[in-house]
């Protein structure tokens, strides 16, 4: 506790044989330390700070936990975060095996080399070396790495088995919505014609779209399914045979997601082409309307901008992926599957985050 003992005053001590001075005047200074209030000691410092930690480190995790439960109460978030998540661990399944294979290779050099001064010519060193803790470690690392990683995207091909559903969904929605119809004087405003002939070559490219997914995903379902033996038993589907069926099939559904991807850079072009006219368009009447509209198409604006980004990183991520797995033995490594998902993946994620604040 603060004490007087803790603070004290100014005292002068003066030799008794002399004289007494006349004080100095008080300075600014001086008044100023004389009349401020004793300051808190350490431990009450201490302990405020914990308490503020304690509080903000309270309101963060709440917070944190409320968008992460919004998150996953959305099926599009949750399958970002789960893909995300699975290539995640693909890629550092693969950075792991690596480095293992690296150091393994640096200590069976230098074996070889030391071993090389004491061999005779022919002869052949067979030795066994208990691995140090550290390739230990990064061995189990990378094991399980891959394993989460499977687990990951196995639950992420699990889920889409009804993915027909959303489909039909998505076709019900783009059948249901009417093209935008011409005014009277519609074939002298370029612009509305050049709207109308855009919302036209989207509606064809949703379509074809449409009709390039419920095609990859009927063949998923039927090449998931025999992957985990369901359709062991059936004409075509067991022993060697039904296991290049199976490849096959998982070739083909992969080529009909690539045409989707084609497709989806069909559609972002179109919107980038046509932006100018969807920019477009009279202000409100009055000065305040005028301007609070224009806020409000600045926002939308913003938001449009940061949506088809997302999607062109994303497809542009996706590309290479959807060309590896059309080729029955694969275009490309690990790393490189698990580099590309991740940004395919978490860029969808980054944005369904934002969308929780």
């Amino acid at each position: 506790m603060a004490s007087a003992d803790h603070h004290p005053t100014a005292i002068t001590t003066i030799p008794s044989d002399t004289a007494v001075p006349t004080p100095a005047p008080a300075r600014d200074n001086d008044a100023f330390s004389s009349s401020s209030p004793p300051s808190k000691p350490p431990s009450s410092r201490i302990h405020t700070l914990r308490r503020l930690l304690h509080a903000h480190i309270t309101q963060t995790t709440d917070r944190t936990l409320t968008r992460l439960s919004k998150l996953l109460s959305n099926p599009a978030s949750t399958d970002a975060l789960i893909c995300t998540l699975g290539y995640i661990f693909t890629l550092l399944s693969s950075l792991t095996s690596r480095t293992l294979s690296r150091r393994l290779t640096t200590l069976a050099t230098s074996i070889a080399t030391k071993a090389q001064d004491v061999l005779l010519p022919g002869e052949t060193l067979v030795a066994t070396i208990p691995a140090p803790t550290s390739t230990r470690v990064l061995a189990q690392a990378s094991t399980s790495c891959k394993a989460l990683g499977d687990v990951l995207l196995d639950f992420h091909i699990f889920v889409r088995l009804w993915g027909v559903v959303g489909i039909w969904a998505w076709a019900r929605e783009v059948w249901g919505t009417p093209l935008p119809a011409k005014s009277d004087n519609g074939s002298k405003n370029g612009d509305e014609v050049k709207k109308i002939w855009k919302e036209k070559v989207l509606r064809r490219i949703a379509w074809a779209q449409i009709a390039s997914c419920t095609t990859f995903q009927i063949i998923e379902n039927v090449a998931y399914l025999a992957s985990k033996g369901v359709l062991d038993g059936l004409p075509g589907w067991t022993g060697e045979e039904g296991k290049r069926r199976e490849v096959k099939w998982w070739a083909w559904s992969s080529r009909f997601w690539a045409a989707h991807v084609v497709l989806e850079f069909g559609r972002l072009w179109t919107i980038w082409r046509y932006q100018d006219q969807d920019a477009g368009g009279g202000h409100a009447h009055g000065v305040s309307d005028g301007e609070k509209e224009d806020k409000l198409k600045m926002v939308e604006k913003k938001r449009e901008d940061r949506i088809w980004w997302r999607d062109v990183v994303s497809n542009v991520a996706y590309f290479p992926l959807t060309m590896h797995w059309s080729h029955e033995e694969g275009l490309l490594g690990d790393g490189r599957v698990g580099a590309c998902g991740m940004v395919a993946g978490g860029v969808l994620l980054v944005d369904a985050w934002r969308e929780t604040a």
